[in-house]
């Protein structure tokens, strides 16, 4: 084997000497590798870009990247395993064509990164550095992959920025974690979802900027001051498999590049070849007002004059001590509502200003249409017409407004609002057409009404409002069974605050269910998000008629929820029953939930250790709050990664209640013969005796937290053939003194080793045979914030061989199981 490498090294070396830099080759065939020890390399045919490996800062990781051939300081624009490097030793570590795919081995020969081609073939494949900076792998006749699907912090000319159905990749840049680091950062430059046009720069998922909307081969905020569309020339590109934005240069002696600086900026350079530097042509956000949402709902921002915020015409601050301090956060609130139709609606123009953010468009023929859509509709807030003749409306709050210089580019602004009496001579008479239209049409729909609600009446529309009786005089008792309930008649009607949303209000905020709107479905039905006419967002839980979720379970989670407030609770807004709909509406939770990120390669690693750890405390909490600290003393029983949902600063907020049960004071345990949840996160009493208590949600809170820290899904194998599931592998590393290789892969640069150990051992503890050795969540909670010594586990159930004195137990003797399957939300 020495022998062998002696031979390469030579081999190589020769090449080398007798190719010469300038000729080196700029592809690399099958059974070829570039070594790190020889120092080889990939050029573009035009000596443009090179391939190599490469080590930043103090040289303690070794990567392997692209970067500009003949710019004399080292400018890397590309990054294979930026999040899995290479540990020393560096010898040996090489980048190979094997099998139809590229891949890095380290010293030991261990797979770091690889492209991942399901469908290569060993011969077809050849890898090529090309001109434009993209390293492609291809059969002579079509690129299989390539760089530029995978950006890192740099987008090159050509590249894009968007979305493609046909891969299912959305190609967005992400910032190096700091100067010496290229580790994924906290910021991501991404196409909008809301499929506008422009740039937003998110900042742990929240908006940090936003570029405004591409104008003629630019943008508001990208390209002020020294621009020119010789340097960056952009164009968006909406086709029916995806959207994009790619920019191009003009002349192939230009060199420039956008960067997502690791502060968050998105930075445009040129390479000034007389000057031999990089020029900085344009930097966003170039102050305070371009930050997102700076000024909050219905504010404006100017950056020159102090304070920084004021509110639009007809508004006023929502939380005026707030402003005192110049935070503005809070926004601006009208100072007199407006009644829908109502003759003193009218607008008012501004001008010079940046349009706010998620707009709709409508081509329409011209401003007075536009006006008269925005007025007929108790939604729309503001409009704007553009250039090439579309109508721009904006519904709910309006954020990110701007003032800009005069004689800016951006269209024309109209908002909506109450106009005084004395001002009425100046409104159009347009709008006095509309407001007699709008009180005719209100005549008959009020007639109509009156009419259809005869018609409804005979075909029992009063089930309605029998169903929310029944609801509301629903005793609490029934919440607890099996078990004791905390006290007959003791829980008043007047203490549940239930709302009651009607149906044509949800349908209109989630545009009639539409399939655009739907967030995921599961055995209950589908979920939707919504908004309604003042912005606020919600999620509607929609139950089928088929829905595995009865009645029964429709009411506990009503009802319940309904009594219980925490930060780590989702919040419970009310409930439809109308006709054959049942229908529940929470706050919306924009980031999903807990599964989708730890689950996902992805999207794991938008969760570090840190925000892990807040996210397994703040769990704690909300489970800790049912058991001891709520008024009532509620048993969740279905508690999984996919029902921890997160809001927007990736707080966890547990969901689904439809299960829960309640126990009184001095109840420690019930049974019941119908077993419900999702069996990999079941105790073994509850699982195979239908017996259930607080210790049964942490067992399940036991394999939650296996499950953030190792980024895998536990499953319930009972098949000695079947590979091991999660507990079992995580007793078998803590028993081998090697629990630390259960932590997730692209955490454990960011990971605390002690914490995680910890955690590891708290999790195990949970998840113990005997409920009563598992500790209550109040000990979980102090364990896990303190130094304190923690309890050896002692072995949970787990599957072996009969030989091992260890048997599998029969689930036959639970006579009714119902088993909920993981819900996609």
């Amino acid at each position: 084997m020495k022998i062998l490498l002696v031979d390469l090294v030579l081999l190589l070396s020769y090449f080398h000497l007798v190719s010469g830099n300038n000729t080196r080759s700029n592809t690399l065939l099958p059974g070829q590798s570039l070594s790190f020890s020889a120092a080889d390399t990939l050029v573009s045919k035009q000596g443009k870009f090179e391939l190599g490996f490469f080590c930043p800062g103090n040289c303690e990781k070794l990567f392997i990247g692209i970067w500009y051939k003949n710019i004399p300081t080292k400018t890397v624009v590309w990054i294979a395993n930026r999040d899995n490097p290479i540990h020393p030793p560096f010898n040996n570590s090489h980048l190979e064509l094997s099998d139809g795919n590229l891949q890095l081995l380290d010293a030991r020969t261990q797979r770091v990164w690889d492209s991942n081609l399901s469908t290569a073939s060993e011969y077809a494949n050849r890898a090529v550095l090309l001109d434009s900076g993209n390293f492609v792998l291809t059969n002579g006749i079509e690129i299989q992959w390539q760089s530029f699907d995978y950006p890192t912090d740099t987008w090159l000319p050509g590249a894009r920025i968007g979305f493609d159905e046909t891969k299912n990749k959305l190609q967005k840049l992400i910032s190096w974690r700091n100067m010496n680091d290229p580790a994924t950062g906290n910021y991501s430059l991404q196409l909008d979802p809301n499929q506008n046009g422009e740039f937003v720069v998110r900042s742990n998922l929240r908006g940090y900027w936003r570029s405004g909307r591409l104008k003629e081969g630019g943008f508001a905020f990208v390209g002020q001051g020294n621009y020119s569309k010789d340097l960056f020339n952009f164009s968006y590109n909406p086709t029916e498999h995806g959207n994009y934005i790619t920019y191009n240069v003009f002349g192939e002696s230009v060199i420039s590049r956008i960067v997502l600086h690791f502060g968050g900026s998105m930075r445009g350079f040129f390479w000034s070849k007389n000057h031999q530097k990089w020029h900085l042509v344009f930097s966003g956000p170039a102050d305070n007002c371009d930050v997102v949402n700076v000024c909050g709902a219905f504010g404006i921002c100017d950056i020159s004059v102090s304070p920084l915020c004021e509110c639009l015409e007809g508004y006023e601050p929502k939380f005026k001590i707030d402003w005192d301090i110049n935070d503005y956060s809070g926004g601006c609130v009208r100072k007199t509502s407006l009644q829908c139709g109502s003759s003193n609606t009218g607008f008012v123009r501004l001008q010079n200003v940046m349009l706010p953010a998620s707009s709709e468009s409508i081509q329409v023929g011209n401003d007075q249409i536009c006006e008269y859509i925005c007025l007929s509709n108790c939604s729309c807030n503001a409009y704007a017409n553009s250039n090439s003749g579309e109508c721009l409306l904006w519904n709910g709050n309006l954020i990110d407004l701007k003032r800009l210089p005069n004689n800016s580019r951006q269209a024309e602004f109209t908002i909506k609002l109450f106009v005084l009496s004395n001002k009425g001579n100046k409104k159009s008479l347009l709008v006095a057409l509309a407001a007699s239209i709008t009180s005719a049409i209100f005549i008959c729909a009020t007639c109509s009404y009156f009419l259809r609600r005869r018609k409804l009446k005979k075909k029992g529309i009063l089930r309605k409002i029998k169903f929310r009786e029944m609801l509301l005089s629903e005793s609490a008792t029934n919440l607890s069974k099996p078990g004791t309930s905390i006290g007959k008649g003791q829980e008043k009607r007047s203490d549940i605050e239930l709302k009651f949303f009607e149906l044509h209000d949800l349908k209109a905020a989630t545009d009639n269910f539409s399939p655009d709107n739907k967030l995921g479905e599961g055995g209950f039905g589908h979920v939707f998000k919504g908004q309604f006419p003042d912005g606020q967002q919600i999620a509607v839980k929609r139950l089928s008629t088929q829905s595995r979720q009865g009645l029964s379970e429709f009411k506990t989670e009503a009802l319940l929820i309904a009594k219980l407030q925490h930060r780590n609770l989702v919040r419970f807004l009310g409930c439809c029953v109308e006709d054959e709909e049942k229908m529940l509406i929470y706050e919306y939770m924009p980031n999903k939930s807990l599964d989708y990120f730890i689950f996902d390669e992805s999207r794991k690693s938008f969760l570090d250790w840190k925000k892990r750890h807040e996210i397994i405390i703040g769990i704690v909490r909300g489970i800790l709050y049912l058991h001891q600290d709520s008024r009532l003393r509620v048993i969740h029983r279905d508690l999984k990664a996919s029902n921890i949902l997160l809001d927007e600063a990736m707080n966890p907020k547990i969901s689904d209640f439809g299960t829960a049960r309640i126990f009184s004071g001095n109840q420690n345990e019930a049974k019941t013969l119908r077993v419900v949840g999702t069996y990999a996160y079941m105790s073994p009493e509850y699982a195979l005796a239908g017996l259930f208590s607080i210790k049964s949600d942490v067992f399940s809170f036991g394999v939650i937290l296996l499950e953030v820290i190792s980024g895998k899904r536990n499953k319930a194998s009972y098949n000695n053939d079947s590979p091991p599931n999660l507990i079992r592998q995580a007793w078998e590393l803590w028993n081998d003194g090697k629990a630390f290789e259960l932590v997730d892969p692209t955490i454990v640069d960011s990971c605390h080793s002690e914490e995680a150990l910890r955690c590891i051992q708290v999790g195990l503890l949970c998840l113990q045979v005997n409920a009563a050795d598992r500790p209550t969540m109040s000990s979980i909670l102090f364990m896990l914030s303190n130094e304190a010594t923690v309890p050896s586990p002692k072995q949970p159930l787990i599957t072996s061989n009969s030989d091992s004195g260890t048997t599998e137990t029969s689930l036959c003797s639970i006579n009714e199981m119902t088993i909920t399957e993981p819900d996609v939300r």
